[in-house]
């Protein structure tokens, strides 16, 4: 299964993107690097600056990743925070219920302890 099926958030689809891109670029670099001897003196001057370019593409995506990186780590501790908090509030509901449980089951003994009463006259 294809992952651009499975991610529907448009960040992630952005971020998964650029990974893809960035990927590219890192081959499309390293088959130019490869395709020159890798001595400084056979390199001509033109082909120092493609390289260049190239690097400071690739830095660029990679740059943009941590970004996205650091947005999605950000996004996670607000939505565990959230999480948190959401938890506190059914944990104090369900132990007021439990409360309320045991309330009416000492009310119904008393109750039960009453009728049973034996009344004498």
């Amino acid at each position: 299964m294809a992952v651009n099926k499975v991610v529907t958030d448009p960040t992630l689809k952005l971020a998964l993107d650029t990974s893809r891109q960035t990927r590219e670029q890192a081959l499309t670099l390293l088959d130019l690097v490869s395709s020159q001897p890798p001595t400084a003196e056979t390199r001509s001057r033109e082909f120092q600056i493609q390289i260049s370019k190239q690097q400071k593409l690739l830095l660029t995506y990679l740059a943009q990743l941590r970004g996205y990186h650091r947005d999605a780590h950000i996004s996670a501790r607000a939505t565990k925070a959230l999480t948190a908090e959401a938890r506190q509030e059914v944990d104090r509901l369900h132990l007021q219920l439990q409360n309320i449980y045991y309330e009416e089951r000492h009310l119904q003994g008393e109750i039960d302890a009453c009728e049973s009463y034996e009344y004498v006259c």
